[in-house]
């Protein structure tokens, strides 16, 4: 399974960095994770968007989701896709999709997608891609998800304060791409801190853990420090253009 990092700042993008967003391929099926701003423009580096088999939200907040608007235009009024693309997002999801384009679902934007807001726990199947969505521990309905493909297992925080059920959910994982938005010795209870992270995938058992959402305004240096106190594993910082084989 190939990630490539699309944006990886936390909150907004950067003038150099999109917000979260990440793309997932093997075996010819692509997933993008998280649909930030500015990294549509990202991964029309990478790929024709008309490629995109899966997107998978892990909540509604601006800075995870906005970029899906974008890719509903360039599939339905540029290249005029008419299959839609299969979207997973957390309950509540569609309500606020609809206010976005003020419509029903008679609207385009849902002859572009088939909108699924899934249960945690639930497992999906996407050609060779398994996604198990589990309830993240954040301010809205958000998912942390694990993805499984070719013998090897991904687990994706999108946004969560700390969590026994999201480290237990991503035990065996090889990967955890963690957030690590908030510098250290700050508790709000719905952002994890580098520290957390690290926390996290070791409790998971991980082998590399990849730190990401991290704002601007944080120090990325203080960051990976923090997550080293406690996490013994290969570590990283996200950033756009990153590639990682999950093996």
């Amino acid at each position: 399974m190939r990630l490539d990092v699309l944006g990886s700042s936390g909150t907004a993008p950067t003038k150099i960095n999109p917000a979260s967003g990440y793309l997932l391929r093997y075996a010819g099926t692509t997933v993008w994770m998280d649909a930030g701003p500015g990294t549509y423009m990202a991964l029309l580096q990478l790929i024709d968007p008309a490629e995109v088999d899966v997107v998978l939200l892990s909540h509604m907040h601006p800075d995870h989701c906005t970029d899906l608007f974008a890719l509903f235009h360039g599939l339905k009024y540029v290249r005029g896709v008419d299959d839609p693309v299969s979207v997973v997002a957390p309950d509540g999801s569609l309500e606020r999709m609809r206010g976005f384009v003020q419509g029903g679902d008679d609207h385009a934007l849902f002859q572009a997608f088939a909108v699924h807001e899934a249960r945690p726990g639930e497992t999906l199947q996407f050609a060779a891609f398994t996604v198990n969505p589990q309830a993240a521990h954040h301010s809205v309905p958000a998912f942390a998800y694990r993805i499984h493909a070719g013998g090897a297992a991904l687990g994706y925080t999108g946004d969560t304060g700390a969590s026994d059920m999201v480290a237990e959910h991503f035990a065996g994982a090889h990967t955890v791409l963690a957030e690590a938005t908030l510098p250290a010795g700050d508790g709000y209870p719905f952002h994890m801190t580098a520290h957390q992270a690290g926390q996290l995938a070791s409790a998971a058992g991980a082998e590399r853990l990849i730190l990401t959402h991290i704002p601007e305004f944080v120090d990325s240096a203080e960051s990976l420090s923090g997550a080293g106190e406690v996490y013994g594993g290969e570590l990283s910082l996200a950033q756009p253009g990153d590639v990682y084989m999950i093996e």
